[in-house]
């Protein structure tokens, strides 16, 4: 089965597609905003060779894991947003890179949801320009964190020092103190730029990317605590520092260096080495020093480190901490700066799904197949479930939303507590321990279902549309 499903990759694209539509329109799924994001599976298969491996997904990457020793395979998925429902996934062998996934990724989200116009968001992989080139010119909309590599470090610290607009309070959508204001959890602005690429068929394409500079408190404070622990354990490490027997001056602040370039610190503490020879009178033979007594005279080095921060750029680097850029080409009608920050604020909604496969109700590991159409059948499979739950998540929420209600009696040994957001796999604990009873006749086969339903098992089925008769 797990070959049939997974042995031809175009027919599982198209089925994917079909699926996630039928499931847009029979659950009127909102299709403003889209995400897709990447993990790698490690695995420990024996490593392939030849034209094995060549055929395998299973390959050896960079591991999200941090496990390089071992072969891996990656996972794409596409979701939707408020419940992070999959609408894609995709099998990829473990040596891919993953900035060229995310453009057909979108295409491929693009023909299940119907149209260009919603919101795709990513991580900081999906932020190449290339990408951003290939959505606008189709029409589509983007928003992406901008990686600190390049030249973005250089632009933020220049717009955060001497900011090309004046920032203002940034808050989120839909989100209140309990006083009733908005919560405020930074500040920002943005600067228009125009963008210039060359498409994939060669087109040149300019465009305009509204680059949106925010600054999280919370972020920024945390960030700051690290880096003045850092700042502290470096300097620590400094004082204690003590030439080696024989050691020279250049050794000891070759180590003074590697503990500072160790930190991150190199902008900000500078070291030297002191080093002071003197010299001491070392007697000849046995016997107690005399005015007569033969002696050598001996040179014998001290070294001192020492180290001095510089305090202009530790006020910068404290200024920069919590600082990022987001890029959009989204019109600011569409895409409020407030809105940008709480959608992305929401990105651990496809990380859930991860989540899911990894530690969760729908574990992919431990892997015992390595047959390239089993793995891909297996991830299809998955995907299935993964609806399935995400779907429950959502039908319910949406429910007691509507009805401004929460449901009590889903967290174990507090059955008082009442929950706005419930999860499935809570919903699904509700169902434990219930027997089915099977009276085989001549012409049929009855189930019957021994205990009675609780309220709360009646209220769950309620809320996800299921008619009690299905038990």
């Amino acid at each position: 089965m797990l070959e049939t499903l997974g042995s031809n990759k175009e027919q599982s694209v198209e089925f994917q597609r079909q699926l996630g539509a039928h499931l847009i329109l029979a659950y009127e799924l909102p299709v403003e905003v889209g995400r897709y994001d990447t993990t790698s599976f490690n695995v420990h298969h024996a490593p392939l060779e030849g034209e094995q491996l060549e055929q395998g997904l299973l390959r050896f990457g960079y591991s999200k894991d941090k496990r390089p020793d071992l072969l891996q395979f990656k996972q794409g998925l596409g979701t939707l947003d408020p419940a992070g429902i999959p609408i894609l996934t995709e099998t990829l062998e473990g040596q891919k890179a993953d900035d060229p996934l995310y453009v057909p990724a979108w295409r491929n989200m693009v023909q299940t949801i119907g149209h260009p116009h919603f919101l795709f968001i990513s991580d900081c992989k999906g932020a190449a320009l290339q990408t951003h080139a290939e959505i606008s010119y189709a029409d589509g909309r983007y928003l992406f964190p901008m990686p600190m590599t390049g030249e973005v470090p250089k632009t933020l610290r220049e717009w955060v020092l001497d900011p090309a607009n004046k920032a203002r309070p940034m808050t989120l959508v839909d989100v209140v103190t309990s006083d009733g204001q908005p919560k405020v959890v930074g500040s920002g602005f943005e600067v228009s730029k125009t963008m210039s690429a060359k498409l994939e068929n060669g087109t040149p394409y300019t465009w305009t990317e509204r680059w949106l500079v925010t600054r999280s408190d919370a972020l920024a404070e945390r960030r700051q605590k690290t880096w003045e622990k850092r700042l502290q354990r470096a300097q620590s490490k400094l004082s204690g520092l003590k030439a080696k027997k024989g050691e020279s001056a250049a050794a000891v602040l070759a180590r003074a260096e590697h503990i500072v370039k160790q930190h991150k610190l190199s902008d900000i503490l500078s070291v030297q080495v002191h080093e002071t020879i003197r010299e001491e009178k070392r007697y000849i033979g046995p016997g107690r020093p005399g005015p007569n007594r033969p002696f050598e005279l001996h040179e014998v080095s001290q070294i001192q480190v020492t180290f001095e921060r510089d305090d202009a750029a530790w006020e910068t680097v404290l200024a920069l901490a919590g600082w990022r850029i987001y890029v959009t080409n989204a019109a600011l009608g569409a895409l409020s700066l407030d809105q940008a920050v709480t959608y992305y604020r929401d990105e651990w909604l496809v990380e859930r799904g991860y989540h899911r496969f990894k530690k969760g109700s729908l574990p992919v590991l431990p892997l015992w197949i390595r047959l390239p159409e089993r793995i891909r059948g297996l991830m299809l499979l998955l995907l299935l479930a993964l609806q399935t739950l995400t779907l429950m998540d959502f039908v319910a929420r949406r429910e007691l939303a509507r009805r401004h209600e929460s449901l009590a009696g889903l967290v174990p040994g507090n059955p008082k507590m009442k929950t706005a957001p419930p999860t499935a796999e809570r919903m699904l604990a509700r169902f434990q321990n219930l027997h089915l009873m099977v009276k085989h006749t001549q012409t049929s086969v009855i189930g019957e279902i021994i205990e009675s339903l609780t309220p709360l098992q009646r209220r769950i089925l309620e809320l996800l549309g299921i008619p009690e008769t299905v038990y």
